[in-house]
């Protein structure tokens, strides 16, 4: 319990910043009053910087702001003051080597993570590096490549002296444990594959009872392991198959999201495209190539053969409809009761219409679910019954941005940098509409009374119009 007490007393006395993806607790909510109610390119922004190319979200630590990106061959963190937007320091460090992820991905997508006087930084094409808070290196652990069908988007967290990294793939799988002092592995799990892999961030979960757990959303199984030693608690199958949005735990309660039954693309559309030598199959070397899209789908074509097939190098139209075939066993939005010991199996779900890649939101007795075309469904989250839907009409486009919470509101930011702001509530209404006018995949962050924004090519600081005019 002691552990529990200091972990908890941490949080507390640092609970305006945002050391990791998703804040605090890793559920995109922060305690921060006097936020603004408006926030757009010439609306309430208190600074602006130059920032690389990247999308990992900024975290916030003490008086500064952390990310990561890419400048030709060099992987880049830079650390800036969250007060003026000064850039306190800069380093960078050459790619390990080269892979060819989604675009939206890319090779600094994972963000930091902040704790034990260090920055921890994920670039799959490098490894796992540990910097102090003045930049000095502190460690590194060379990694990968992996073989993620999407490339890799988790990022490290930091707990109990450790960080904790999943990987997930359809050619390797685990989670591990390292010590944030040396980078040592302190233990290391392997964990079940899946075709698609998953893109989560691991969660730190203090039960009111029992050990310290870091719970992952990972394909096929979702797991709770204790975070001193490494051990598999408690498991729960046909909960998710290979989730992109990282899961929310409140209450002994875990809250899982992503597609159910996704729909793909008919086979005969596929062999059209690349059945080259018309035997109505898919041939590994008939999809490779150096383009993004042909080792993407390689790399999906790969896994469907390996988990559905005979590994033949082959894709067959009943290897293809094996592999999609609609599932309402698995995925959607899942409640699920974590604690004690062994298997677990859900409380609700509801498989209508979910996102693939943002995560829902659990405010009071609200779940928040925003979905491309800017609709934002909320449920109940004790039954999964739905409340309201409805467009956020202002920002119609495709989300990849985590929506926040802090001082009553609700954060939206779509692709193209358009901005909502609501008032959080089951008849919640929308307060104001603003645009960055550029593209954003990144999460924003709340600390100290403002929001960090990173787009495409420039970090934002917001806060309240009082501050703005100091």
């Amino acid at each position: 319990m002691r552990l529990g007490i200091a972990i908890l007393m941490a949080v507390t006395l640092q609970a305006t910043d945002w050391p990791r993806f998703r804040g605090p607790e890793g559920n995109g909510i922060s305690p921060d009053r006097g936020l603004p109610a408006e926030i757009g390119k010439d609306r309430n922004a208190l600074w602006s910087a130059k920032s690389p190319a990247g999308h990992s979200s900024p975290v916030v630590y003490g008086n500064r702001v952390y990310i990561t990106g890419h400048e030709g061959e060099e992987c880049v963190v830079v650390a800036y003051d969250a007060v003026t937007g000064a850039q306190l320091w800069r380093r960078s460090v050459k790619r390990g080597f080269t892979e060819t992820p989604n675009p939206l991905n890319g090779p600094a997508t994972p963000t930091p993570a902040v704790g034990g006087g260090s920055v921890y930084v994920f670039f799959p094409e490098l490894g796992l590096l540990a910097y102090d808070l003045e930049g000095r290196e502190r460690w590194r652990v060379p990694m990968g490549p992996f073989g993620g069908v999407q490339g890799m988007a988790g990022s490290p967290v930091f707990a109990a002296g450790k960080v904790f990294l999943l990987i997930d793939t359809p050619e390797q799988a685990s989670i591990t444990a390292y010590d944030a002092a040396t980078g040592k592995v302190a233990w290391k799990k392997e964990r079940p594959l899946g075709f698609l892999g998953s893109y989560t961030t691991p969660l730190v979960y203090q039960p009111a009872d029992g050990p310290l757990q870091i719970v992952v959303a990972g394909a096929v199984e979702l797991t709770g392991y204790q975070a001193s030693t490494g051990e598999r608690l408690w498991w729960a199958r046909g909960v998710t198959v290979g989730p992109a949005s990282s899961p929310v735990i409140r209450d002994g309660w875990v809250y899982t999201m992503e597609p159910a039954g996704d729909a793909a693309p008919p086979f005969k559309d596929m062999t059209a495209q690349y059945d080259k030598n018309k035997n109505g199959k898919i041939e590994l070397s008939e999809v490779s190539g150096s383009r993004t899209d042909e080792r993407i789908m390689y790399r999906l074509f790969k896994s469907i053969d390996r988990h559905f097939g005979n590994s033949d190098d082959a894709v067959s139209e009943d290897e293809w409809a094996r592999a999609f075939a609609p599932n309402e066993s698995a995925g959607g939005l899942v409640r699920t009761k974590i604690g004690g010991r062994g298997e677990l199996s859900p409380a609700w779900r509801t498989i209508k219409s979910m996102p693939y890649v943002t995560a829902p939101l659990l405010v009071d007795d609200v779940l928040y679910v925003v979905r491309n075309g800017g609709i934002l469904a909320t449920y109940n989250p004790e039954t999964g019954k739905l409340l309201r839907e409805a467009r956020l009409k202002d920002a119609i486009g495709e989300y990849y941005a985590q929506p926040v919470y802090g001082d009553g509101k609700i954060y939206f930011v779509n692709k193209d940098g358009k901005t909502t702001v609501i008032k959080a509530g089951a008849d919640w209404e929308q307060i104001s509409a603003g645009d960055l006018d550029a593209q954003v995949i990144a999460s924003p962050a709340i600390a100290s009374s403002r929001i960090y924004i990173r787009t495409d090519g420039t970090l934002y600081c917001f806060a309240a119009p009082a501050a703005v005019k100091e």
